[in-house]
């Protein structure tokens, strides 16, 4: 009897440590990921237009709307597509892995101006553009579609305080949201 309970331990801790290590093999996995995304947006990293942060649940790329839109336009712009063109093929082969990638766009709480407001008549609708406008590009670049999803979050997720420039620069971006399944 006590050495069916000595074997039940060790079967026990075997099964905890082998729980641990899986746990420790997908961070490992997405640390991997994190750096090679570093990697690729070294330039853009270095002049302070994209950040890259690891989740408790997954990696987060956040690129400033200064990077991917001129003022008051929803078209991507050569240098937002040209840093996508730079991980498009690393996302989607993490997309074929199983993960997903939201696409979340993000405003600053200043009304949607004139030349914008009839199309886009509120910043959450201007954000929904956006990201589904990187969706789209990353999708055509080989992203699985199943795998992308475009999320607004307009004006009511700041990462700074609106009252100033710098705040509301802060606040225009587009986070890829990359996580496990």
């Amino acid at each position: 009897m006590r050495r069916l309970t000595i074997t039940g331990s060790v079967l026990l801790c075997a099964l905890v440590a082998t729980s641990a290590c899986v746990t420790q093999q997908k961070y490992n996995a997405m640390l991997q990921q994190q750096q090679s995304l570093e990697a690729s947006l070294q330039k853009e990293v270095s002049a302070d237009q994209v950040k890259i942060e690891q989740l408790e649940n997954g990696i987060r790329v956040r690129m400033s709307n200064e990077l991917l839109y001129r003022s008051g336009a929803v078209e991507l712009h050569p240098d937002g597509r040209a840093a996508l063109d730079k991980v498009a093929g690393q996302l989607a082969s993490m997309a074929a892995q199983g993960n997903h990638v939201d696409v979340v766009g993000n405003t600053d709480d200043v009304p949607v101006g004139r030349e914008l407001a009839e199309r886009y008549p509120t910043n959450w609708e201007l954000a929904a553009a956006r990201a589904a406008g990187v969706t789209r590009y990353l999708h055509e670049k080989g992203v699985g579609g199943a795998q992308l999803a475009a999320v607004s979050r307009g004006q009511y997720d700041p990462v700074a305080p609106n009252d100033s420039a710098a705040g509301r620069a802060q606040n225009r971006r587009t986070d890829l949201l990359i996580r496990p399944k």
